[in-house]
């Protein structure tokens, strides 16, 4: 397993963590990767402390030439999880994005409306 962490997410107190197994990962393929969890940050309220993202590619041998992407985000109090698969690391990588963005949003819209049905806990009395 070889283990690549982002070098320009750490300035922004993000830790993108890519991990391979067998598979040597390029440094294109890192840096869009990168790029793609830095889409992460756009929600405002919410932090993200680290993305791990896990590539593997199908079996050597045989016909399935599939490659599969897990995103692993750690936000305060969960962790979200996706996994994607598909034929080629960076369709793949954009599909496992959006997926993480929706995930987000969700959750984000659901404490959100848990805080508007319970109240601020401030009171003005």
């Amino acid at each position: 397993m070889v283990v690549y962490v982002g070098e320009s997410q750490r300035k922004e107190n993000m830790n993108v963590i890519v991990q391979a197994k067998d598979l040597k990962v390029t440094r294109a393929l890192r840096e869009f990767i990168e790029r793609q969890a830095g889409k992460l940050k756009k929600l405002q309220g919410l932090k993200v402390s680290k993305v791990e993202v896990y590539l593997e590619k199908g079996a050597a041998k045989g016909t399935d030439k599939r490659v599969s992407i897990k995103y692993k985000v750690e936000i305060p109090g969960k962790n979200i999880w996706v996994e994607i698969s598909g034929y080629d690391f960076y369709d793949a990588a954009v599909d496992a994005t959006r997926a993480v963005l929706r995930k987000l949003r969700k959750n984000k819209e659901k404490r959100l409306d848990h805080q508007r049905s319970h109240g601020s806990g401030v009171s003005f009395a």
